[in-house]
C-alpha cells in the first residue's frame, strides 16, 4: 500500500475518532459541574473493570484477525474471538451472582453494588465492538469504523448529560448503552462483507485456536496485566485514600488521553495493518517503525510541553476550581504520557514478531514497580500526590526502555517469523 493510501486510511480513522473523542471532551466542563469527583471516581473504576474483562473475554484473538494472508482464516479467528467472549462473560456473570457483595467491596463499588451485574454484559458487547473493529480494518472499511466510534460518542454524551439526576448511574448508563448500540452497528455493517457467522464448525475453531494459541496464552495475559497495571491507581487510590482522589486522578488521565488517544488509536490500527503486510512479505520494519515514532515525537512535543507548564490553571479554568488538583496530577504524569504517546502505536511489533513471552516479563515488572510506587507514596508521606509522582516516574523509565527495545526489534525483524 502506498503512502497516500496509508495517509488516507489514517485520516479516515482519525476523523471519526476525533469526532467521537471531541464529544466527551466538549461536554467535560458540563460533567464536572453536574457530577462530583467521587461519582466520576466510581464510574471510572466500573469501566476500568469492564475494559479488563473485555480483554480477558476475547483472549486477544481479535488482534490476530489482521495477520493471516487469507480472508477465510481471519474470519475463523473472528468466530473464535466471539465464542471466547460469550463463554467468559457467562462465567463472569455466574461469579458475580455468587460473590456480588464481596467483589463490590474489593473494587470500591459498594455504592452501586447491584449494578455490577451488568459488567459481563457490557464487556461482551465491548469485546464484539473490538472484534468487528479489527475485521472491518482487515477489509479496509475504515469509514464504518469511524461511524461506529462517532455513534458511541454521541449516545454516551447525550445520556450522561441528560441523566445527571441519577448520579454515577447516569454516567454508567450513558457508557453502557453507547457500547451496546455501537457494537450492534458494526456487526450489522460488516454483514455485507462477511461470510455467514452460523453455523459454527467446531473443527474450524479448534484449528484456528491451535494456530493462534499464543494470543490467549501470552498476549491476553500481557494485555490484562497492562490494563490492570494502568488502572492500578484507580483501585489503590480508592482504597488507600478516597474515591474523590480516584476521581481527580482518573479525570487527569481522561482529559490528556482523550485528544491524544484519538491520534494514537488511528495510527496504531493502520501501523499494525501495514507492518503485518510488510512482515508477511519479508520486508524490514525499521523504516516504518522509526518514521512513525519520529512523527509522533514531533506531533506531541509542543502540546505536552504546554500542558506540563499550564495544566493546573487549565483544569481550574475549564472544569472549575475544585479540579485544580487534577491538573496538578496531570503535570506529574506528563513525561510518562509523552512516551506512551510515542510507544503505543509501534508496540504492535510485539504481536507481529511473536515476542509476547518476553513482553509479559516486562509487563510483570512494570506492574510490580507501579504497585510499590503507589504504596510508597502512602507509606512514606500519606499523600496521594507522592503516590502519583512515583507512579509517573516508574511509567516514564519503563517506557523509555521499551522504546529502544521496539526500535531494536524492528531492525532485526527479518530474523523473526
Amino acid at each position: 500500500m502506498n503512502s497516500n493510501k496509508i495517509l488516507k486510511n489514517v485520516l479516515t480513522l482519525l476523523s471519526g475518532t476525533a469526532l467521537a473523542q471531541a464529544i466527551p471532551v466538549l461536554i467535560s466542563p458540563i460533567l464536572t459541574r453536574i457530577y462530583s469527583p467521587s461519582e466520576i471516581g466510581v464510574y471510572t473504576i466500573f469501566f476500568a473493570t469492564v475494559n479488563i474483562l473485555a480483554i480477558l473475554s476475547t483472549g486477544r484473538l481479535e488482534l490476530a484477525i489482521l495477520i493471516p494472508k487469507h480472508k477465510k482464516d481471519s474470519y475463523s479467528i473472528l468466530k473464535l474471538s466471539l465464542a471466547f467472549s460469550v463463554i467468559i462473560s457467562a462465567i463472569s456473570l455466574l461469579i458475580l451472582l455468587l460473590f456480588k457483595k464481596s467483589i463490590g467491596n474489593i473494587l470500591g463499588l459498594q455504592s452501586i453494588s447491584n449494578w455490577i451485574l451488568i459488567i459481563p454484559l457490557t464487556s461482551l458487547f465491548l469485546a464484539a465492538f473490538q472484534t468487528y473493529n479489527y475485521w472491518l480494518n482487515r477489509n479496509d472499511i475504515y469509514f464504518a469504523i469511524s461511524k461506529g466510534k462517532v455513534l458511541q460518542g454521541v449516545i454516551m454524551g447525550f445520556i450522561q448529560v441528560t441523566c445527571s439526576i441519577l448520579g454515577s448511574l447516569g454516567l454508567l448508563l450513558g457508557r453502557v448503552l453507547s457500547v451496546i448500540l455501537s457494537s450492534l452497528f458494526l456487526v450489522f455493517t460488516s454483514r455485507k462483507k462477511s461470510p455467514k457467522l452460523l453455523p459454527i464448525n467446531k473443527n474450524e475453531l479448534k484449528n484456528s485456536l491451535r494456530e493462534n494459541k499464543d494470543f490467549p496464552l501470552y498476549t491476553m495475559p500481557n494485555a490484562v496485566l497492562n490494563s490492570f497495571s494502568n488502572n492500578l491507581p484507580l483501585y489503590l487510590l480508592e482504597n488507600l485514600f478516597s474515591a474523590k482522589i480516584t476521581g481527580f486522578y482518573s479525570w487527569s488521565v481522561r482529559i490528556i488521553q482523550a485528544p491524544m488517544g484519538m491520534i494514537i488509536g488511528s495510527i496504531q490500527q493502520v501501523f499494525y495493518r501495514e507492518a503485518s503486510k510488510k512482515h508477511n512479505e519479508k520486508e524490514s520494519l525499521y523504516s516504518i517503525t522509526f518514521k512513525t515514532a519520529k512523527y509522533l515525537f514531533f506531533i506531541g512535543l509542543i502540546p505536552y510541553i504546554f500542558i506540563y507548564f499550564f495544566a493546573p490553571q487549565i483544569f481550574a479554568f475549564v472544569f472549575g476550581e475544585k479540579w485544580r488538583v487534577a491538573g496538578e496530577y496531570t503535570k506529574y504524569l506528563i513525561p510518562w504520557f509523552f512516551l506512551v504517546f510515542i510507544n503505543s502505536p509501534i508496540s504492535s511489533l510485539v504481536l507481529i514478531l511473536g515476542k509476547q513471552k518476553p513482553y509479559f516479563i516486562y509487563e510483570l515488572f512494570l506492574f510490580i514497580f507501579r504497585g510499590i510506587a503507589l504504596y510508597l507514596g502512602y507509606r512514606l508521606y500519606n499523600d496521594p500526590k507522592y503516590s502519583i509522582i512515583f507512579y509517573g516516574i516508574v511509567g516514564f523509565v519503563f517506557n523509555f526502555i521499551l522504546l529502544f527495545i521496539l526500535l531494536n526489534l524492528s531492525k532485526n525483524s527479518n530474523k523473526f517469523k
